[in-house]
């Protein structure tokens, strides 16, 4: 959180739950970090216990959630097909099917409850806990009558574009991700989904929701947020892959929002951090991977837009520590740039700490003279407040040089990352190339030795008994002396993580656990289905990540690897997917009204 020294509700509240997440992390400290495994321990059967506790007849207490039990349900399959853990044994797959047909409702779509209108977050959450189930749930779905929902869903561009959650209903990006996912489980035609895009305009609506911050808003104009940062880019992906993606939006400015801070994460500018967005957040990460390296950096700076002076460097590159992915790309270029930088904090942590200095001696002036003022002496007392109100005035001068150090600093930092250009296109396709390369070289030189084990091996066994093996000294060192060395084959060079994804881990696994089951929001909180469900979508994605590497030991810790864009075991999707892809739909017969 930015620390303007104006303190509010919200930042009260951060300083507290700080001191608490103080205590969490330095019970670690003096762990060594290859013991620091045995100290991160996914608590799997306690949480397995509390999940299955919630598939069966819920408390009154759950009764505002009537319109959310469709969510209620995924939350728990979802949850406890990451554990790879069952039913619970009083509650089966045809319960649950029973129940989630209740909720379809006759015209397409599911409701969030029985007989409700159809909504398409609930018909989301309900599709996917059939993907999940698998089998025969699968035929639950009416797809033919879902195709038509969604396309009575579709708001026009001329009216704004995107889609509608429900009959009449707002639009926002929730609605677009949503569509697009069940499109995408039920494996609807390509023709189909390009119809969808076509009618909805949604690629130009998402494109309109990016903010200046870099993340994506709820709908054009508002401030940019994780959860709809997520549902904005996976309903890009869905729609045209990484392609898409790139093209649509600037892809550095979100990866710079999205990593400004890190090791839990917070949604929302100056809001504290949340466990359910180690997903939301968290996972938009691994949907920027699959983008080519070129897409994750700046477009350089124009020659006239460049700076008229030269910045003076040594020839030494320097390794900065701003935004994640600009670490793999450090230049000579950089160091004047973290001159400024380091200057720049420098002079504001100064200011900051002058500041502090004085507004405690000034308070503790005007303390005193308030105190001679009340008591008998208050003649006595001019004196005293006059240096209080001295020392005040210090103060205030102070905090205001603080203030313009801090702005200077933010100012600088921006002009940082243009100021010091990123390399050109050219540099960064040659890398790729290059990238691609070494892998076909890798590949070609573990298929050659595998040709050469074979080859070995039936030389070895067609040789006559007791010749195995064997070979007369002189042709053995005469063999030795013409074959080459062999050379290791090349290691492909991997684009660096995008973000700490063992941070992330540690956050879940020493934060957000409940040691009697369940995940949580944050310490102090009570634990709940939708941040268990959330709180293990973001460990198992951050465990999957590229780059990343897991933390605690694999047999406790590792969960399975659900699909980065829609969320839902992957194996559980692709069986989904083959199940519907042989079931096709006959096309649409007549154009569906739109809105």
């Amino acid at each position: 959180m930015f620390e303007d020294r104006l303190p509010t509700a919200t930042s009260k509240t951060q300083n507290a739950l700080e001191k608490k997440v103080l205590q969490l992390y330095q019970d670690l400290e003096p762990v060594d970090a290859d013991e620091l495994h045995d100290f991160l321990e996914l608590h799997r059967d306690s949480h397995i216990a509390y999940i299955q506790s919630g598939l069966g007849q819920l408390g009154s207490g759950f009764a505002v959630l009537d319109a959310s039990r469709t969510w209620i349900v995924f939350w728990l399959l979802h949850s406890l097909a990451l554990l790879d853990a069952p039913l619970p044994r009083d509650v089966t797959v045809d319960d649950i099917i029973a129940f989630l047909s209740t909720c379809q409702h006759p015209g397409g779509g599911f409701g969030g409850g029985p007989m409700q209108l159809a909504h398409l977050a609930p018909t989301y959450a309900a599709v996917a806990a059939t993907v999940t189930l698998g089998g025969k749930a699968l035929g639950l779905v009416d797809r033919a009558k879902l195709r038509d929902f969604l396309f009575r869903m579709c708001i026009p561009p001329e009216q704004g574009g995107g889609f509608s959650v429900h009959e009449g209903g707002e639009g926002d990006l929730r609605a677009c991700y949503t569509a697009m996912a069940v499109t995408h489980m039920v494996a609807l035609e390509e023709g189909d989904k390009q119809e969808l895009l076509a009618r909805s305009g949604m690629v130009e609506y998402i494109r309109a929701c990016q903010t200046y911050e870099g993340g994506l808003g709820g709908e054009p104009g508002n401030e940019a947020h994780g959860g709809y940062s997520f549902c904005g880019v996976a309903a890009l992906m869905l729609a045209g892959g990484p392609s898409l993606v790139s093209s649509t939006l600037d892809v550095p400015r979100l990866l710079h929002w999205l990593g400004s801070i890190e090791g839990g994460f917070n949604g929302r500018t100056n809001k504290l951090v949340d466990g359910c967005y180690s997903f939301w957040q968290g996972g938009i990460f691994p949907l920027l991977a699959q983008l080519p390296l070129s897409a994750l950096r700046p477009p350089p700076v124009p020659a006239a837009q460049a700076p008229r002076e030269v910045l003076q460097t040594p020839p030494a590159p320097m390794m900065t520590a701003s935004p994640p992915f600009e670490l793999a790309f450090s230049s000579p270029q950089d160091f004047g740039c973290n001159q400024l930088l380091q200057h720049a904090e420098g002079e504001m942590h100064a200011r900051m700490h002058a500041y502090e200095a004085l507004r405690g001696r000034a308070l503790a002036a005007s303390d005193e003279a308030d105190g001679a003022l009340r008591g008998a002496a208050a003649r006595h007392s001019a004196g005293k407040a006059a240096a209080a109100r001295e020392l005040l005035d210090q103060a205030a001068a102070a905090h205001e040089a603080a203030e313009l150090a801090t702005t200077k600093l933010a100012c600088i930092n921006v002009a940082a990352f243009n100021i010091c250009p990123p390399p050109d296109p050219e540099v960064l396709a040659i890398q790729e190339r290059e990238h691609l390369r070494s892998m076909e070289l890798r590949q070609q030189a573990q298929q050659q030795q595998a040709q050469q084990e074979g080859q070995a091996g039936q030389a070895q066994a067609e040789a006559p008994q007791g010749q195995q093996g064997q070979q007369p000294p002189g042709e053995a060192a005469a063999g030795a002396a013409a074959a080459p060395p062999q050379q290791p084959p090349p290691q492909p060079v991997l684009p660096p993580p995008l973000c700490n994804y063992e941070a992330l881990q540690l956050w879940i696994l020493k934060c957000c656990q409940a040691t009697k089951g369940g995940l949580r929001d944050k310490p102090g909180k009570p634990v709940d289905y939708y941040h268990t469900c959330y709180c293990l979508s973001g460990l198992s994605a951050a465990q999957h990540a590229p780059g990343s590497h897991l933390m605690g030991h694999r047999e406790t810790n590792l969960l399975r690897r659900a699909d980065p864009a829609v969320n839902v075991v992957e194996d559980k999707l692709a069986a989904a997917r083959t199940y519907y892809t042989a079931r096709p739909l006959p096309a649409l017969a007549t154009p569906m009204p739109l809105g």
